[in-house]
């Protein structure tokens, strides 16, 4: 059982080799065969491919900006241009990502298809406590807002872009907010 805090002082930051924008890395886990499951955030500053994923599944969700089209998902472009609504696709699928009118911040949840099995969540949280179960792997993304979240006996204030990280946990996962806070609530667990 752990739980840990992850601030964007922590997060893993690197710039594209096309130089078209930055992957902020919040926490990751790999295994003997690399990764298992990855979320980060990107800052995407011009159109371009993304880049190829074999086996992964991905979703993705606008942050900050006006959004963002992606081609090669279908027939038609897939338009991201409201903030927090989750896309999930392959990521051996050929996409090219045209913004709208400006650079965005995106939030991206990868996962090994053939290991680990992903639900995720965007939720606006009141000042009622909300209880949410618990998986092998549970984490929560504030997108805005501050929480306040109880586990157990400990007591946890987690503020904008900060990322709450259970694993193995065994207690449920109680969260309430005083202004509104919009989180990203994600559950992995190993497929079966």
């Amino acid at each position: 059982m752990s739980t840990e805090i992850i601030a964007p002082q922590q997060w893993q930051t690197q710039r594209w080799q096309n130089g078209g924008g930055i992957t902020h890395q919040l926490c990751r886990q790999d295994d003997e065969l690399g990764m298992l499951w990855r979320l980060s955030i990107a800052e995407v500053a011009s159109d371009g491919p993304f880049s190829r994923f074999d086996n992964i599944d991905r979703i993705i969700l606008l942050l900050e900006g006006n959004g963002f089209s992606l081609h090669g998902v279908g027939a038609n472009p897939q338009l991201l241009d409201t903030p927090l609504t989750p896309f999930a696709f392959a990521g051996e699928t050929a996409i090219h990502c045209s913004l709208i009118n400006g650079a965005v911040r995106d939030f991206n949840l990868m996962t090994r298809r053939a290991a680990v099995q992903a639900q995720l969540q965007v939720l606006t949280i009141g000042s009622a406590a909300q209880t949410l179960p618990l998986s092998a792997q549970t984490l929560v993304y504030v997108a805005s807002g501050r929480v306040n979240a109880v586990i157990g006996a400990k007591h946890i204030t987690l503020q904008a872009q900060h990322t709450l990280s259970l694993t193995n946990e065994s207690n449920s996962l109680q969260i309430s907010s005083s202004d509104s806070a919009q989180v990203v609530y994600i559950c992995l667990a190993a497929n079966q």
